[in-house]
């Protein structure tokens, strides 16, 4: 598609302005960016246009162009026109204005003597000078490039003729150029599939931008000493052949590049690394490939082999570094270069991030030692890794180091000039022509360009289809009618496999069921797809290896070495995505593919843990969806995974028994304690004994048995115990009284007592089955029993033990219901009866944990009512009796747990009362004491609860610091906690709703660093809507999704659900009562802050310039915060007080909430400023 025929310009000699030479050509799609280039800062030609004539009798028109090269490189030196600089590393030189006109009409006529006249004339065309202020130029140039008159580098001085420039001169934009002096005869110019290479490079176009970008910033890392950085883009986006044709040619060139010099390097793609035999293979590929770094005489590692370099790269990374260094100096590789190094290159990234066999730890310790290996300097590490997968890269700290500084190379599409330069220019360097329609008057490229416009990231489905044209090609002729026999950009790939497909014999055919599960991979809960590697010996049958044969003959399969062993995958996951077969069947398959990964992790565990049962399949769901594998036609499990599932059923049945034997023990026991009553008068001896037992057995199994039960919160468990214990003591009871019209006795003090303590386990189940009114119905009846029970016997320990922990219970239950004078009436009620636990036996360490969860408790209720110095007394009472606990480890996970929830609850204080570093620290106590614990009694649930809650805190904590990265790493690990609770016991709804609000804020904050970052696509959504608007999600979830979906600029969305919200919640009916913050619990009054802060960014959004509209919620806001701000130093508080403040121009009457933050060193957040700037037109309002 061709613009204006042809163009008649003046084309300039040398510097802007000067003119000496007329041409004619033809504007293109890729040279038709002209106007672009004037738009983008970041191209490399300035281009102007100005119309200054037509052609007489011509429709030509007559244009004048005005030119200038922004970025170059003179040798080592990177020049920067605009900025008037010279760049070598960490050194930079300015330049005077005309200095740098001087130095860049040398380099345009590099290698040519340029005169003094000629300098004079074009860099100071309108004054009457002489050569003196070209001499002092020269000078000037030469002290900023270090060069020497005697012995030039750089310049060189011709006697009585002038100057001329004799180190190389690299114009990274000049693309056209590069494809013309590029004879490229060896192959086809485009790669298919395949991702270029460093031997592709002369024909690899349309990416200088980017080059001239990871170049720049390459340089930067260096002068920070951690040259370790990230390229990231979507699949098929062209980062691997960016870094592998683009970037590091430059690099190994002998000249370097902007002060930077690579000796040699390494490229591993991890879809290649067998990790099945150690989670640190890669580290075993990478030793692998140093083993070939040094010179032509002698290698960097001579005498080391590849497992001996690997474990001193594990064990003493620093030892390599010195090996390296030492050999660089006495070999004397240190070459002009700033900075000189070995370049680390790890490709697909996401197959590393995403195998979930591979511990987190041992992936945190490669990332640890790569980091290691870039903080020396000697070594440059790029990781390249698709951008979907970046929530697993946000949860690794060492890869997210140095972000904001350019650590992270985001790949963007190319644009429609870089398409017409990836279509064209390569046709150029090989001496190609494409067919010209006559009808259309366009020519085949101009097609194709028009098509891969449309189709976003397309250039895996473009390389195909160029590479076929080639293949297909008449002569040099590259011919329309096979363009669209290939069926386009879009049907390449998909019409190429199914082509290839529809030719095979029907029984090979079929081998694509058997084949797609060996090279498809499902990873994680929402089953992101992935390729991977399958070995030659994997394929069973004759079929099956055709099928494979036949793909790699295509080259829609490649076929490899992978460490000794013969390999096969797709040659790019286009072939996937792009191919409606493959599409249908992992749709129909996807239940079963998720299947078989979860079971292949749990194999792996279950093996690596000696087989121990603890590590087998969860009876329910878990084991009915692997016990289906064992018949499912097209997958194949391995020994040790139908050995799971056989262990996994034997011990179900065995637990199934066991259950069968209990239910039928109790039936029995109430039969025979029944019988034993009735016949009384006839066995009295034997029925006593028979009753004792019975008795002993019930007091077991609701008592010890039960505290087992709870300690790891299997809640289904305990519900089947506490329902026969209350069936069997309350036949007992009847039994013991009599019948009708008897006297005999009251039933015992101890059966008695058992139902009292079979109620509370009753009300518990209740209470975690989110049944609050049942629970509470029956902890009253309960309370009634064990105070009857009290006054026969008030020193009985462990009856006070049950009726504290009942007070406790009545009072929680009040808590929550927010009637904070009955909450704390049952506290005191609990503090008594543990008080009188410890006169009773004052040391025992029960009595003494009581007494620090009864004051807690106290603590808890001073916390809801804002009174937070009373509240932190309490705390750090509490903590004090349950730091002596712990320091005897006489209970080692109550009491871990509980001094976790208590520094967890001193640092909530803290927090309120503005001492946000000093709650940071006290909630890392709790998470050390938390994990420590954790790693000695894995698995065990109270644990796992209080480390998951304590990480949603710190999550929160750390966003009034701005540590985003930090807030997501706590909730990935909170989320994966909660996810091993909820396999213990799926029904607990406290863990369902804990885990929909670590996603809702995962949403939350991945969406915030989106906005900090300056990239807000592609951002994960952890928590679809529907699940957030069902039963069990906290209100606090709901309004965190909203304001995740408004940085998402998803604002239809966030209004919906804003009046779902209001619907179900009667939020703003609340609002406009004027409600006062002291007289409401913290927690509510943090949802209505968050709420009213979305609603007015909503309103904001959808009122437009009506600021009386936006005013008016402000109002609300300042009114709802205008008590708290004087009780609490919240950051949230104050942010949104401050903010409603200066929406309503009161910026005196928030002055000091202004000050108290900036004290605290937290910012406002970027919307409140954007808003007030538009309310009030004011510039200051960021702290």
């Amino acid at each position: 598609m061709t613009y204006s025929k042809h163009v008649y310009i003046k084309r300039p000699f040398g510097l802007k302005g000067y003119f000496t030479k007329i041409d004619f050509f033809t504007i293109n799609f890729y040279d038709l960016d002209i106007k672009r280039l004037y738009i983008n800062k970041n191209a490399f030609l300035h281009v102007s246009f100005k119309l200054i004539g037509k052609v007489k009798y011509s429709n030509f028109k007559k244009y004048r162009v005005d030119t200038v090269k922004q970025q170059f490189y003179l040798g080592q030196w990177q020049v920067d026109v605009t900025s008037n600089t010279l760049s070598l590393g960490k050194l930079k030189r300015n330049l005077e204005p005309k200095t740098m006109d001087v130095l860049l009409l040398l380099c345009q006529h590099q290698g040519q003597v340029v005169s003094s006249e000629e300098i004079v004339a074009q860099c100071w065309p309108k004054s009457m000078v002489g050569d003196n202020p070209v001499h002092k130029a020269i000078t000037n140039l030469r002290r900023a490039l270090g060069d020497k008159a005697s012995s030039p580098e750089y310049i060189e001085t011709i006697r009585k003729r002038g100057y001329r420039i004799v180190a190389d001169v690299q114009f990274l934009g000049d693309e056209r150029a590069k494809s013309t002096d590029s004879k490229w005869k060896s192959a086809s110019p485009y790669v298919g599939l395949s991702a270029f290479s460093a031997n592709e490079s002369q024909v690899y176009f349309g990416r200088d931008t980017l080059v001239r970008e990871l170049v720049s910033r390459t340089a930067e890392l260096f002068n920070r000493n951690r040259p370790f950085m990230m390229v990231l883009g979507s699949s098929g986006s062209g980062k691997s052949s960016l870094v592998h044709a683009g970037f590091l040619p430059k690099l190994l060139d002998k000249q370097g590049i902007n002060g930077l010099h690579a000796h040699d390097f390494l490229s591993i793609d991890l879809a290649d690394i067998n990790t099945n035999a150690s989670p640190f293979a890669i580290v075993d590929e990478i030793a692998a490939h140093m083993l070939d770094w040094g010179s032509d005489e002698i290698g960097i590692f001579e005498g080391y082999s590849a497992s001996l370099l690997a474990d001193k790269l594990l064990t003493s990374p620093q030892s390599v570094v010195d090996i390296v260094k030492r050999f660089c100096e006495e070999h004397e590789l240190q070459t002009k270069s700033a900075y000189s190094f070995y370049a680390v290159i790890i490709d697909r990234l996401e197959v590393f991030l995403a195998d979930t066999k591979i511990e987190d730890k041992d992936k945190r310790a490669v990332f640890t030692l790569l980091e290691t290996l870039s903080q020396s300097n000697l070594f440059l590490v790029v990781l390249i890794s698709r951008n979907d997968f970046y929530p697993l890269i946000s949860s690794f700290e060492v890869l997210m180091k140095n972000k904001s500084r350019g650590a992270h190379l985001d790949i963007a599409p190319p644009s429609l000039s870089e398409l017409g330069q990836i279509i064209k220019l390569p046709a150029l360097a090989a001496e190609l022509q494409w067919e010209h329609d006559g009808t259309t008057n366009a020519t085949l490229d101009d097609v194709i360009l028009s098509d891969a416009s449309l189709e976003p990231n397309c250039l895996p489905l473009l390389q195909y289809t160029l590479q076929e044209l080639y293949l297909q090609r008449d002569g040099n002729l590259l011919k329309r009618d096979t363009y669209y026999a290939l069926g386009k950009i879009d049907g390449a790939i998909g019409h190429k496999a199914e082509s290839t497909y529809s030719q095979m014999p029907a029984s090979v055919q079929n081998a694509l069921n058997t084949v797609l599960p060996l090279i498809v991979n499902l990873s994680g809960m929402d089953n992101t797809m992935t390729s991977k590697t399958a070995s030659w010996d994997e394929l069973k049958g004759d079929d099956e290896r055709r099928f494979v044969e036949l793909m790699v003959e295509q080259r829609l399969f490649f076929s490899f070495l992978n460490q000794g062993q013969a390999s096969f995958k797709v040659a790019h996951e286009a072939v996937l995505r792009k191919w409606e077969r493959v599409q249908q069947w992992i749709a129909q398959h996807q239940n079963t593919l998720s299947i078989r990964a979860a079971l292949y992790d749990q194999a792996k565990k279950w093996a690596e843990n000696d087989k121990d049962d603890a590590y087998l399949l969860q009876s329910g769901k878990p084991l009915l969806d692997a016990s289906t594998l064992l018949d499912a036609k097209y997958i194949r499990l391995s020994n040790a995974e139908r050995e799971l599932i056989h262990q996994s059923q034997r011990k179900f049945r065995r637990k199934s028994l066991f259950k069968a034997f209990t239910a039928a023990l109790l039936a029995a026991l109430s039969v025979i304690s029944f019988a034993a009553m009735l016949h009384s008068n006839h066995s009295q001896a034997l029925a006593e004994r028979k009753r004792l037992e019975a008795e002993n057995l019930m007091g077991f199994m609701i008592g010890d048995f039960a505290d087992k039960l709870r300690s790891v919160k299997r809640m289904d468990l305990l519900e089947g115990i506490s329902e026969q214990a209350l069936k069997y003591v309350t036949q007992a009871q009847e039994s013991q009284t009599g019948w009708i019209g008897s006297s005999t006795p009251k039933p015992s003090f101890e059966l008695r007592f058992q139902h009292a303590l079979s109620l509370q386990a009753m009300a518990e189940v209740r209470f975690y089955r989110d049944d609050a009114v049942t629970a509470q119905q029956l902890y009253k009846e309960a309370d009634k029993r064990l105070g009857a029970l009290l006054e026969e016997q008030p020193d009985n320990f462990k009856l006070l033990l049950a009726a504290g922990a009942n007070a406790f219970w009545l009072g929680d239950i009040e808590l929550r219901n927010y009637n904070f004078a009955l909450a704390d009436e049952q506290f005191n009620r609990y503090l008594r009866f543990s008080e009188e636990m410890l006169k009773v036996s004052p040391n025992n360490p029960d009595a003494l944990l009581e007494l620090s969860y009864a004051t807690n408790s106290i603590g808890s209720v001073a916390f809801r009512q804002q009174d937070f110095d009373k509240a932190l007394s309490f705390f750090e009472s509490s903590l004090a009796y349950k730091q002596q606990l712990f320091e005897k480890s006489e209970s080692p996970i109550i009491t871990a747990s509980a001094v976790a929830d208590t520094y967890s609850w001193i640092a909530s204080t803290q927090i309120h009362k503005g001492r946000i570093h000093e709650a940071q620290l006290t909630f890392a106590k709790a998470e050390a004491i938390l994990e420590k614990s954790l790693a000695n009694y894995s698995g065990n649930a109270e644990i796992i609860e209080t480390l998951s809650l304590i990480k949603m805190n710190v999550a929160k904590s750390s966003q009034f610091t701005e540590d985003l990265n930090t807030s997501i790493e706590h909730l990935n690990d909170a989320k994966k906690l909660l996810i091993q609770l909820l396999e213990q016991d799926p029904a607990n709804s406290s863990w369902q709703s804990y885990y929909k609000h670590a996603r809702a804020l995962l949403n939350y904050y991945r969406s915030l660093n989106a906005i900090s970052a300056l990239h807000n696509h592609n951002v994960k959504q952890d928590i679809t809507i529907d699940e957030l608007l069902r039963d069990g999600a906290r209100l606090s979830s709901k309004i965190y999704a909203v304001l995740s979906y408004q940085y998402r600029q998803e604002w239809q969305i966030s209004r919906n659900l804003l009046a779902q919200i209001n619907i179900e919640h009667a939020i703003e009916e609340d609002l406009n009562k004027n409600i006062k913050a002291e007289f409401i619990n913290v927690r509510e009054l943090e949802n209505y802050v968050l709420y009213q802060i979305a609603s007015i960014r909503q309103t904001h959004n959808d009122a437009g310039k009506n600021i009386d509209i936006v005013q008016k919620e402000c109002e609300t806001l300042f009114s709802l915060t205008n008590s708290v701000v004087n009780v609490s130093k919240h950051p949230l508080f104050l942010q949104a007080h401050v903010f409603s403040g200066y929406c309503l121009n009161k910026q005196t009457a928030v002055a000091k909430h202004r000050r108290q933050l900036a004290l605290m060193n937290v910012p406002m957040p970027l919307y409140f400023t954007n808003i007030n700037k538009e309310l009030i037109n004011d510039n200051t309002t960021e702290l």
